[in-house]
């Protein structure tokens, strides 16, 4: 199951933003990259932060994951690193199962404040929407799928949990053997130290 709730925020203006506009989400602006307008600082409240190359709201609870949510600069369709933009989207992500369920909450007040910007256009699993009701069930779904397993979100269980491939996957490795060859090759440097 997919864990990760990814919306897309797509600037529909003529004018896109850079990297100097969506910095103002930290509520500072960029030294080097000086912002055209101060249509991001709106969102500054939300408490953003800069984090590499993207930006995050940290979590200051011992539980969970150490960013709640992320939000990632775009460039037709795909995150970009080390670009001062202009971006045609930005990505929220937000991990179902790595946070506390009640951290949906900050989920939602990003979406409508990103929602509130001029000429956004939203994209959620391949539709576009225009409120967050889609994006609480697919994220009360993927509650409800772990809590049925046996594994609470947020829980220190559910940050030992691998993303990148299901439960099944796990089991086939588990099952995987190539032990006699592993064998067959120390026994070969055995009778080659003799």
């Amino acid at each position: 199951m997919e864990n990760d709730i990814l919306i897309d925020f797509r600037f529909a203006a003529k004018e896109k933003p850079r990297f100097g506009e969506l910095f103002l989400i930290t509520g500072e602006e960029h030294p080097k990259f000086p912002a055209r307008n101060k249509a991001f600082a709106q969102l500054a409240p939300l408490g953003f932060e800069q984090l590499d190359d993207f930006f995050g709201i940290l979590n200051s609870e011992e539980s969970g994951d150490d960013v709640l949510v992320w939000l990632f600069p775009m460039i037709n369709g795909e995150e970009v690193f080390h670009n001062g933009g202009p971006f045609d989207a930005i990505r929220l992500s937000y991990s179902a199962l790595r946070n506390a369920p009640v951290n949906i909450s900050l989920l939602q007040d990003c979406f409508n404040a990103i929602k509130a910007l001029p000429d956004v256009e939203i994209d959620f699993e391949g539709a576009t929407i225009s409120d967050f009701s889609p994006v609480q069930q697919k994220a009360d779904e993927i509650v409800t799928h772990w809590r049925e397993n046996n594994v609470e979100p947020g829980s220190e269980q559910s940050l030992l949990i691998d993303e990148d491939g299901d439960d099944e996957d796990w089991e086939e490795d588990e099952d995987w053997e190539d032990s006699d060859e592993w064998e067959e090759d120390e026994g070969n440097d055995d009778k080659k130290g003799k």
